[in-house]
């Protein structure tokens, strides 16, 4: 994997210990699941079963797997990936599907780590920011691994892509980020920056990936393949009717302002993102840092953008690991308030933490989507405050 044996290599003990420390809580963690009857992994179940019904022959995209909410929701070729899990027995798969989520949960926090923090201490005291990292999405891994979801797989996915772009290595790149839409097309949202700082090779690219993703279904199924596309996009425009998710843009407006619309929060937004994007001095840093960060925000935006499940929202580990390295340039404790108050509510939704009823109305207040999205606007606010000054203090 691209940057992790470098890692290990130069620092054996800390990532090892790491990587033991995940193991130990990935095992208590389905365990615990296990012995309490609660080993469900229902998303995993969807993709189980959608993939057993694909190449018997039947139509994945009729009805719900497991839960009223089951319905399979992503492209087909997505079962194609699918498909060796699929012949296993389903205990099995699920095991297996956890060992995957903990490998990419070790790869997540420690190239972000390595590549994003970049923290002025020496590398080998700040290996204990890795536990941290971990603290800030336990929550939603517990959440990632009970529901037998692919979100660290987006954000490993996502992380070896930047790793690869910021070595040159273009079209691993694009084979990793076109892998990851693939998988979620959700997180295209990320895919923005890409056409604001005009990568037309990469995007060209990428369209070529989609190409030959678009076309894998026919190899299994023929003509079929047609009838499952449309009827995959009948499955995406239905999924906003039988999911509710307080902290998604459409909800927060809905609930705060009075605003009943489906799409015009999130693109409002959305627009306000780019209004930024667009008016940010362009000498702050080199393209290749903007893109990264920039990527970082659209990728944690994609959560609030869209209507989702909360263990979605870990995908802005690399953003808030970004604001980390930021606020540390102002060396002022000040700039730590804010952040501190809103990865209270970030990384705490919890009813186990907050009880049932606090626990309620943390999900009524929509205050994960309140925080998350409070998160990215001060990052935004905190790259236009004092850049020079900041880049200055950066280069000593």
């Amino acid at each position: 994997m691209i940057g992790l044996m470098d890692i290990i290599k130069r620092h054996p003990k800390g990532i090892l210990f790491f990587m033991l420390f995940l193991a130990a809580f990935f095992a208590l963690m389905i365990s615990v699941e296990m012995s309490n009857g609660k080993f469900w992994t229902n998303d995993l179940k969807v993709y189980y079963l959608a993939t057993s019904d694909y190449f018997s022959g039947q139509n994945p995209y009729e009805h719900a797997y497991g839960l009223s909410s089951g319905y399979f929701k992503y492209p087909p070729t997505t079962l194609i990936f699918f498909s060796p899990l699929a012949s296993l027995p389903f205990f099995w798969a699920q095991l297996f599907h956890s060992f995957v989520l903990y490998i990419a949960c070790v790869l997540s926090i420690v190239l972000t780590w390595k590549n994003f923090y970049r923290p002025n201490v020496s590398i080998k005291r700040s290996v204990g920011i890795l536990y941290l990292l971990f603290v800030f999405i336990a929550v939603h891994i517990v959440r990632e691994v009970h529901l037998g979801n692919l979100n660290l797989i987006l954000l490993c996915l996502f992380l070896l892509g930047l790793v690869a772009f910021q070595r040159k290595k273009k079209l691993i790149f694009i084979l990793f980020w076109s892998v990851m839409v693939i998988i979620k097309p959700i997180v295209f949202i990320a895919f923005i920056p890409l056409g604001i700082f005009m990568m037309w090779k990469e995007i060209a690219r990428m369209i070529g990936f989609g190409i030959l993703f678009l076309l894998l279904p026919f190899v299994f199924t023929g003509q079929v393949a047609l009838e499952l596309w449309h009827n995959w996009i009948n499955a995406v425009s239905e999924h906003g009717n039988y999911i509710v998710s307080e902290n998604s843009l459409t909800y927060l407006f809905k609930y705060y302002l009075n605003i009943r619309s489906n799409w015009l929060p999130s693109f409002a937004v959305l627009g306000g993102l780019l209004v930024f994007l667009f008016i940010e001095r362009k000498k702050i840093e080199n393209e290749t840092d903007r893109f990264v960060s920039w990527s970082a925000v659209f990728l944690a935006f994609s959560p609030n953008f869209f209507v989702t499940d909360t263990e979605h929202f870990l995908l802005s580990l690399p953003m808030i690991v970004l604001l980390m390295r930021r606020i540390s340039i102002y060396q002022s404790w000040w700039y730590w308030i804010p952040f501190s108050i809103l990865m209270i509510f970030y990384a705490l939704k919890s009813n186990d933490l907050w009880g049932p009823k606090l626990g309620q109305l943390y999900t009524e207040l929509g205050l994960l989507g309140l925080a998350n999205l409070g998160l990215i606007i001060y990052f935004i606010l905190l790259r236009h405050f004092d850049v020079k000054s900041a880049q200055t203090k950066m280069e000593r």
